[in-house]
């Protein structure tokens, strides 16, 4: 039955799965602006991969590296997560590890027109970032309306970023 279920999820998703979706970043202490694409690059039968790319724009005299205003994360994500239900199985069954991985529901928030966004949180094994995202389903390919990505940056630490859908 789990097989039927990610076959529908996978058919009707693959139309989706192509779109790029954009955000824009919002200021932060160190940065001034910043843009950031959402792209499912690959479906398998259990998973898809995300293709996060962004791009930072420091605020004038911030020495930030040139190799972290712009980078590429790939969030594997199980094909659940490409349809609501996924989330609400998420929220009824607590933190989960998918490939090394531990993905937890954070709750519902209202975010700009989309009300109750799933918040989830990522945390891959190598705990080189962190992403928490804001799923709702009327939001293409991935359902991410808000983004908040956190990363060691030499000097300041560990430094996050939140970005927003682009309609």
């Amino acid at each position: 039955m789990k097989s039927l279920i990610s076959l529908v999820l996978i058919s009707l998703s693959f139309c989706a799965s192509a779109e790029l979706i954009h955000h824009k970043m919002r200021p932060g202490r160190l940065h001034s602006s910043g843009e950031l694409t959402i792209q499912i690059i690959e479906q398998r039968q259990n998973d898809f991969d995300a293709e996060i790319k962004y791009t930072i724009k420091p605020k004038p005299l911030v020495p930030v590296p040139s190799e972290y205003r712009q980078g590429t994360f790939i969030a594997t994500m199980p094909i659940e997560y490409l349809s609501e239900l996924g989330y609400q199985q998420l929220s009824d069954s607590g933190p989960t590890i998918n490939q090394g991985a531990t993905l937890e529901h954070l709750g519902l928030e209202d975010i700009g027109p989309y009300t109750d966004s799933h918040h989830v949180k990522l945390v891959p094994e190598s705990s080189k970032w962190e992403l928490e995202a804001w799923y709702h389903p009327e939001v293409s390919s991935t359902g991410w309306t808000q983004l908040a990505l956190e990363m060691q940056v030499p000097i300041f630490g560990r430094y996050k970023v939140y970005s927003d859908l682009i309609d």
